[in-house]
């Protein structure tokens, strides 16, 4: 990653930094596909905002904070490229947020797996679980001061602070949690539905599927 300017990342966790949405795997493997495709159903048609389904498809759980981590470090698979691009970043002198609608329970162990340079030198914002033999209990980052009435914690305020404090923000994401932020953003690296529903409104962005394929300045989007 080269080029100048005073860049910041606005990074997605879920099925961005790491191959699959590890979100959704824990949220299945605790609570059972069978109820999580049945609250997903109803978020699709219309029965609720994003952030009550993401109090949705965990509540079930009573699973203990360690015997989530340990699924999360066994299941997940960081995407290709990520390292190096935390190390061009951390080069560059740019700040990496990973912003995350998923929980911290599942997300630091992962992370924790990184060379402690590269860990050390990333913001994590993630919403907090509060696990326990009656259920899980999503708390949204930021107490509702983040929230934008849709997502719990609003991403696209992530992006505007950082602007605020005078940098560029590139956004790099896959899906639904990561609209409002690519709305905000100066550039928008996105894959998979957040392509999409990028193209559909006329949002330039950069395909992606490997990190070596997120460069700032970013070539000319699409």
């Amino acid at each position: 990653m080269t080029g100048p300017g005073r860049w910041a990342v606005v990074c997605d966790f879920d099925g961005t930094a790491t191959t699959e949405d590890v979100g959704d795997q824990v949220a299945v493997h605790f609570a059972g596909e069978a109820h999580y495709l049945a609250e997903e159903d109803r978020y699709r048609e219309g029965a609720f905002v994003f952030s009550e389904l993401l109090r949705r498809i965990f509540r079930p759980i009573t699973a203990t904070r360690e015997e989530i981590a340990a699924f999360a470090r066994e299941r997940a698979v960081l995407r290709h490229g990520f390292e190096r691009f935390l190390l061009g970043c951390r080069e560059a002198g740019w700040p990496v947020v990973i912003c995350s609608a998923g929980l911290d329970v599942y997300i630091e162990p992962v992370l924790a797996r990184l060379p402690p340079p590269l860990r050390d030198g990333l913001t994590v914002r993630a919403n907090a679980a509060r696990c326990s033999s009656a259920g899980l209990d999503v708390r949204f980052h930021g107490g509702g001061e983040l929230d934008c009435g849709r997502c719990g914690f609003c991403k696209g305020k992530v992006v505007r602070q950082l602007q605020a404090a005078g940098h560029r923000v590139a956004v790099v994401g896959d899906g639904t949690a990561d609209r409002c932020a690519a709305e905000a953003a100066d550039a928008v690296f996105a894959r998979r539905g957040l392509s999409r529903w990028c193209a559909e409104r006329g949002i330039p962005f950069c395909p992606f599927e490997s990190f070596d394929e997120v460069v700032l300045p970013p070539p000319a989007a699409r």
